[in-house]
């Protein structure tokens, strides 16, 4: 939950109150004129509320004291590694290659992952240290939608899932995430979030061209993939 205008107005009005009563019982003398930089004051701290929201929450610099949350954004490249079994074939699925887009600030996070046939969304989440006191945990429920027309020939179906993430490397800006997940479907498996690219994508072909066409440093000149 962003903090808005509102609250920030109730915790400093409380504050104030409770700031007069308090020099008021010690036989301070409070006139209406130190209430006229109220206004002031909170337009100040919404400013700065803002700023943090949206902007400063990512610098490594209030990373840890004073903001506990790791920068996911951009778009990773990820491995899913599934345990269903093709009732068809009876053998399990090959090595899934999609894509997670997420979009953050400090309160919000949206993750969407895209492969070629399906893509899930998130519907509940939580962040919090990892319980090894090395990185974090990013704990989601999410909802799976396969095209339609795969749902139509029942190859696959609607389910919803949970998973729980795990960054590794420096802790405000991880460079690897690994994942284990289970589905309503009974199955379960694994993740590897391999790569990051800034650019946020939301289709499966968009974040496959854009990987495919980035910049990439060979022997210290930069090259295309």
């Amino acid at each position: 939950m962003r903090i808005e205008r509102l609250q920030i107005t109730v915790f400093v009005a409380i504050t104030a109150v409770l700031w007069f009563a308090i020099l008021f019982c010690q036989g301070v003398p409070v006139g209406w004129d130190y209430v006229q930089p109220f206004s002031i004051v909170i337009t100040i701290l919404v400013g700065l509320a803002v700023l943090l929201e949206f902007f400063a929450w990512r610098h490594r610099w209030l990373h840890g004291w004073f903001v506990p949350r790791p920068d996911l954004r951009g778009t990773w490249r990820v491995e899913i590694h599934s345990t269903y079994v093709d009732p068809k074939t009876n053998e399990r699925e090959p090595i899934i290659i999609g894509y997670v887009g997420v979009k953050q600030t400090l309160s919000d996070l949206k993750m969407h992952l895209m492969t070629d046939e399906s893509k899930s969304v998130f519907i509940a989440d939580n962040v919090r240290k990892s319980p090894s006191g090395s990185g974090y945990q990013v704990i989601g429920v999410y909802t799976n939608e396969p095209k339609v027309h795969l749902r139509d020939a029942h190859i696959s179906e609607m389910h919803q899932g949970a998973i729980i993430i795990e960054t590794h490397g420096p802790e405000n800006r991880p460079t690897h995430l690994s994942a284990k997940y289970w589905t309503d479907r009974k199955t379960t498996g694994t993740m590897e979030f391999t790569d990051r690219i800034d650019e946020l994508c939301s289709k499966f072909t968009d974040a496959e061209r854009a990987f495919q066409q980035r910049p990439e440093t060979v022997d210290g000149e930069t090259a295309r993939r």
